[in-house]
């Protein structure tokens, strides 16, 4: 739609007798303010539009005429109770909103929402109006002839609406509010001391006190105040319920009957307001309010980032929450635990190399390109269990492993000065990068003389055909500027960040769904099993589940996505610092050592390059997801940086190696105090 100046299309609307939404849009889109406008919360054009028809009077009651024809009469109840309301499935809701972005619903015609939905189309209209100058939208509504919700009539249509919507309302946030996953979180309220209880009745009771004539519309009604305690201690049971995820988890369904209910509860609170009548407020001011609250409500139901957003914040902080409850085990503080994980990565190194012949061995395999990718998969996989179930420790996998202890940072740090609150999660920085370190050298200075002595091995007993005719393959595949080495190390960290995220998803689930009990409880392994077998299994799955899966799917990503590439032509794999370094010892060995000094850096320089990619870009998401779970801006990390940098600058050595004594104070009270002392 083309932009006409407001002069012309008032004009328009003047000498038109219909009640076509057409032009009314068409004034919307000359009234919109710019980009620059809105950031600054300024409507120039709107300004301008209420001096023009303020200074014309036909343009004045034309327009007054049109409007009337329009509104008059019409049912608004269901922009209330259903525009821009979330659905109970995140992935229908999300289809629903992509489909309405390419294709626009378009509600039944006579209606207020189809009104809305045809003017308002964009989706930031909801925020300009919502900030246009009061007294401005008053002089609009006196010139439009428009009443104060004041004084509205009982039996007029905005009351009957409103009503109708409260009615409405109540009735779905009830049945939201028993359903039997919502009342888990609560066991607390699975009674008739529930507040939704309460609120149900005293809303029915609200409702015929008004159509009765018992009770008045007036703000101070004993009954409004009654609502709104209502309303705020069923936030507070919502609130409750997402405390009680930590123990309890929580699924996507139950976090969406949350988010739904909040929403619910937040319409429903408008809608009373929009009921109330204050004598010491100007009526003319409630309907204002409702009428920006229409066009906000109606313009959230195409919002897709927003939805995407508000919906896995609260699941993100679940996942971070439960990263298989191990964050810590992979952050060293003191010498002897630095000690053991270099013994742990030594143990990774080994079963890595044992990883790296038999997918060598297994290239050779005569199969199908999926073929291929099962068998690739299936040997990352019992890699990756093994190193997990025999608690050794595989290089990069800890970054991916702590998004719940830096979000538990991150918590800590806000009950600090600003600029304090980021000193504590660099402390915990500096001991994940020396944690990360000692992990590198112990899973490379394994895998390499393990890779050797088993190339010798295979020679001795196959032959030295396969590793002599693969050795320039897996030295050229290391080099970092003559290959792919780079983005296949980012493919990795990635991979490393989900399976992260697959192992809180996991733990959260089994918590949510009480695995563990189920399984104690069998009816018939309690005819096969003693108690005590049935609890050790409970037990086990309760603490392994999580690892185990999330490093089964590692393996599958990282053993099925160079078939995948092969399949749709793209340069995809993957590379990581332990197997990078099992594969150069392949590589020199089955060279029989005859390699040139300039490959040899380059290979040793690879390694190096692929491990610093696999951490920075599994420890950069995994940080993301801990900021984004707990509401923390992205423009953060500049801070966070400042406090890494403070550290490194007073401490660097704690980057590397465990201090005798570290520094647990905030750097800049350390600073202050050594700048008086």
């Amino acid at each position: 739609m083309r932009k006409v100046p407001v002069r012309e299309t008032l004009k328009t609307i003047a000498a038109y007798s219909g009640e076509d939404v057409d032009l009314l849009a068409q004034l919307v889109v000359a009234i919109r303010p710019g980009k620059k406008d809105r950031a600054q919360r300024m409507s120039p054009e709107f300004d301008a539009f209420v001096a023009i028809i303020a200074e014309d009077h036909v343009l004045s009651v034309g327009l007054a005429a049109y409007v009337k024809r329009l509104v008059h009469g019409r049912r608004f109840n269901r922009v209330i109770i259903d525009q821009g309301m979330p659905g109970e499935s995140f992935w229908f809701e999300l289809r629903r909103r992509l489909t309405y972005k390419i294709l626009p619903n378009q509600p039944e015609r006579g209606t207020i929402d189809h009104l809305l939905t045809n003017v308002f189309f964009r989706e930031g209209d909801g925020d300009w109006v919502g900030d246009l100058d009061v007294e401005k939208c008053l002089r609009l509504l006196d010139l439009l002839g428009g009443k104060g919700s004041d004084q509205w009539e009982l039996e007029s249509t905005p009351v009957q609406e409103l009503l109708f919507a409260v009615k409405v309302l109540g009735l779905r946030i009830s049945g939201k509010a028993f359903d039997s996953g919502v009342l888990r979180m609560v066991p607390e309220y699975e009674n008739l001391h529930n507040p939704f209880v309460a609120l149900g009745d005293a809303l029915d009771d609200h409702i015929d006190g008004l159509r009765t004539g018992r009770i008045t519309r007036r703000a101070d009604e004993e009954s409004n105040r009654h609502l709104a305690v209502l309303i705020g201690q069923c936030r507070e049971l919502i609130e409750r319920a997402y405390k009680n995820s930590a123990t309890r988890g929580m699924g996507f369904h139950v976090n969406q009957y949350l988010m739904l209910m909040v929403r619910m509860l937040g319409r429903l609170d408008v809608t009373l307001q929009a009921l109330a009548v204050d004598p010491d407020t100007d009526g003319r001011i409630g309907t204002i309010e409702l009428a920006k609250e229409l066009v906000r409500f109606n313009s959230a139901s195409t919002r897709v980032i927003g939805f995407i957003d508000h919906s896995t914040q609260v699941m993100a902080r679940q996942i971070t929450q439960h990263t298989g409850r191990a964050g810590e085990r992979y952050i060293t503080t003191t010498l002897a635990e630095f000690a053991k994980m270099f013994r742990t990565a030594l143990g990774g190194g080994s079963i890595v190399a044992f990883a790296c012949l038999f997918k060598a061995w297994m290239g050779t395999i005569d199969t199908s390109l999926v073929g291929h990718a099962a068998l690739y998969s299936l040997n990352y996989a019992w890699a990756f269990i093994t190193i997990y179930l025999l608690h050794f420790t595989l290089a990069t996998k800890q970054p991916a492993m702590t998004a719940a202890t830096i979000a538990a940072t991150l918590d800590r740090g806000r009950n600090l000065p600003d600029e304090d609150q980021y000193d504590e999660l660099a402390l915990l920085l500096a001991r994940v990068s020396r944690s990360q370190l000692v992990a590198f050298l112990g899973n490379v200075l394994m895998a390499f003389p393990i890779a050797v002595a088993l190339t010798y091995g295979w020679n001795a007993l196959f032959g030295a055909e396969l590793f002599a005719r693969k050795a320039p393959d897996l030295l050229h595949e290391l080099d970092p500027f003559r290959s792919l080495a780079i983005p296949h190390a980012a493919i990795a960290g990635v991979f490393l960040f989900l399976s992260g995220l697959i192992s809180g998803s996991v733990v959260n689930r089994s918590i949510h769904l009480r695995i563990p009990e189920r399984i104690a409880q069998h009816p018939i392994l309690k005819l096969t099993l003693s108690e005590r077998w049935r609890e050790r299994l409970a037990h086990g799955y309760s603490r392994h589940a999580g690892g185990v899966l999330s490093n089964f799917w590692f393996g599958v990503f990282m053993g099925s996505i160079s078939t995948i590439g092969i399949i749709f032509g793209l340069p995809l794999d993957i590379r990581h610092i332990t197997f990078a370094a099992g594969n150069m010892g392949f590589g020199m060995a089955g060279a029989d050592w005859q390699v040139d000094k300039w490959t040899i850096v380059m290979s040793v320089l690879g390694i190096g390059i692929i491990g610093l990619i696999n951490f920075a870009v599994s420890f950069g998401l995994s940080l993301a997801l801990a900021l984004r779970s707990r509401n923390i801006p992205i423009s953060d990390v500049f801070a966070i940086v400042g406090s890494v940098w403070e550290r490194l600058r007073v401490e660097p050595m704690s980057f590397f190696f465990p201090p005798s004594h570290e520094r647990r104070a905030p750097i800049t009270d350390e600073k202050e105090a050594n700048v008086q002392a």
